[in-house]
Formats: structure tokens, C-alpha cells, sequence
């Protein structure tokens, strides 16, 4: 009699877990484990007892802490199943809308005649996958050998990008000739050509003649007042040259410090590439990360805050960001 009496109270504290529990019991793992009461994948006393304590409020039935440990190795179980069969496999999306894994006929086809176990998910819902990433992802990872290395996906650049005129300079550099001097000055003073453009009497042999000797004699002054007054103004033209580089040079380093002044005295604006490309290398999965970035890149507010904490702790604040009471 005794023994038959027990098995009756244990069918009685048998507990049938509906899709709405589980909704409210997967928050409440991941709020506890974003508040720091999970250890070493361990949740702490403290966690189960403030989720007793929710799920009475919320539901109305006596919950204990077995009935929580016992759904909670179901739906590790039920996930572990899903992450290994879809975690690297592509062509499958998880929707949030229908709890149904999604491929084309093919691709399932393709799956299933490797894996025949993956076929009862074609028709068998799993419910906050998001969620449960961010609560068995990691574990189930460390089991299977594979950690993953959340900085191969990319990278992303903090800080200001100021505009550097310098390269911009170097890149397109400034060539003055002398004919764009002569232009400058309206097509005044227009420099003689050079001794070797002189006329072709001077490179021919002098005459032994007298009138020819003569002739010489006058003609070296001028070839020498020639030289003179185009090493004259070859020097203008050069000091000129000199003193524009240098107002180049003084109008690019205030555009520099300008830029720094008004970078500093307004906000950061961090791009929606910006934004998408941290959160891979933070390590947020594939199945939360659009929730995610859709959730930051709808207030400006909260992509500032989510840039503003150490990059180490990013991802802790983002889901306790999404997942807290408002």
C-alpha cells in the first residue's frame, strides 16, 4: 500500500511544461546568467531560486527546483541535437516566426541521406533557439572539441578616422613648370629660353676674320646678360614657388587640427558595417546576431552605450541590454 501510494504522488508532481513555461523559463536562464549566477556552466542556488520564485509569480504553479533541472537537461538535449546537425551545415535557417529549422527540398534531402536523424526536425519545432545559444552554445562547443575562434571572422576599427591631407598631397602632388609660372604672371616676363636653344651661329667654328672676331667679342656680353637675368628669374619664381608649398603646408596642418577639434566636440557615429562587423567579433552566433544588430542600429543611443564598454565585456552588456525588464 505504501509503495502504491508513492507512485501516485510522483504522478502527481509530474510537471507537462507548455510552450509559454518554456518561453518564461528560457528569459529567466538567460537574465540569471547575464546577472553572473552561472559558474563554470553551473547555475548557482541563487539563479534556481529566483527562478522558483519568478515562475510561481508568473505561472501560479509550485515549481521546485527538480522540475527545473529535469526541463532544463530536456531542452539542452533537445538543442545539443539541433546545434550539431545545422551548426555547420549551410543552406538551413532557423525561423523565429514558425520555431522550424528552413532549407529547400533538396538540402534536406541532401541531410537527411547523411544524417536520417535530422528528418523528424523537418516537422518538429524547437522554440527560443536564439535564446538557447546564448545558454548551450559554448558547452556544447567545448564538448565537441571545437572551440571557436571568434576573431577569424573579421575585425572592426574604434576611434576617429580623420582626414589626413598630407597623403592626399602625396598622392596627388603639385608640379609647377616654368610655363605655368610664365602663365601665372599673364604672359609677362617671359622667361628666355635656355643657352641651348640659342641660335646655331654659336655652335658653329668662329671665322679667323677680324669683322667675325669683333662680332664675337659683342656678342659674349649679351649671351652673359642672358644667362643673368634668366638665373634671376628662375630664382623669383622658385622663392615664390617655395612660399606657396609652405602655404599649402600650413593650410593642410589647420585643416588637421580642425578636424580634431570637431571630432572631439561631437559624438561618435558608428556605421550599421560598424555595428554588424563587432558583433561577429565578439562572438554573438549567426541565429542571434540579427536580432541583435537590428535591435542596436534602432537607437542611436544604444549603439553609443554598446561602444562604450570595454570591448571584453561587450557581448555581456548587449544581452543583458536585450533580455533585462524594461
Amino acid at each position: 500500500m505504501g509503495n502504491k501510494k508513492r507512485t501516485n504522488v510522483d504522478k502527481r508532481d509530474i510537471v507537462k511544461w507548455t510552450e509559454r513555461w518554456d518561453d518564461f523559463f528560457v528569459e529567466a536562464l538567460v537574465r540569471q546568467q547575464s546577472m553572473g549566477n552561472r559558474i563554470d556552466k553551473v547555475f548557482t542556488t541563487k539563479a534556481y531560486d529566483n527562478i522558483v520564485k519568478e515562475l510561481r509569480e508568473k505561472i501560479g504553479k509550485p515549481f521546485e527546483k527538480d522540475h527545473l533541472k529535469n526541463r532544463m537537461k530536456t531542452l539542452k538535449h533537445n538543442f545539443n541535437e539541433c546545434y550539431d546537425l545545422f551548426k555547420d551545415t549551410n543552406g538551413f535557417t532557423w525561423s523565429s516566426e514558425t520555431k522550424m529549422w528552413t532549407a529547400k527540398p533538396e538540402v534536406w534531402k541532401a541531410l537527411i541521406k547523411v544524417k536520417p536523424g535530422a528528418k523528424k526536425w523537418m516537422t518538429t519545432p524547437i522554440a527560443n533557439y536564439d535564446k538557447l545559444l546564448l545558454l548551450f552554445a559554448k558547452e556544447r562547443d567545448f564538448a565537441r572539441g571545437s572551440k571557436v575562434d571568434t576573431h577569424q571572422h573579421g575585425t572592426s576599427r574604434n576611434g576617429s578616422l580623420l582626414y589626413d591631407i598630407n597623403q592626399v598631397m602625396s598622392q596627388n602632388e603639385i608640379t609647377l613648370t616654368l610655363e605655368d609660372l610664365n602663365d601665372m604672371n599673364d604672359g609677362t616676363n617671359q622667361l628666355p629660353p635656355p643657352i641651348e636653344a640659342n641660335s646655331q651661329a654659336d655652335s658653329q667654328p668662329p671665322s679667323q676674320s677680324a669683322t667675325s672676331l669683333k662680332g664675337k667679342k659683342r656678342k659674349a656680353p649679351r649671351d652673359v646678360c642672358e644667362r643673368n637675368v634668366y638665373q634671376r628669374k628662375t630664382d623669383v619664381f622658385e622663392r615664390e614657388f617655395e612660399s606657396i608649398r609652405e602655404a599649402i603646408k600650413d593650410v593642410a596642418q589647420a585643416i588637421r587640427e580642425g578636424n580634431v577639434i570637431t571630432e572631439r566636440g561631437r559624438p561618435r557615429v558608428y556605421s550599421e558595417q560598424e555595428v554588424f562587423t563587432e558583433l561577429v567579433k565578439i562572438g554573438v552566433d549567426v541565429q542571434l546576431r540579427y536580432k541583435a544588430y537590428t535591435f542596436l542600429i534602432a537607437n542611436a543611443g544604444r549603439v553609443r552605450a554598446f561602444f562604450g564598454c570595454p570591448a571584453e565585456e561587450r557581448k555581456e552588456f548587449l544581452l543583458q541590454l536585450m533580455y533585462s525588464p524594461p
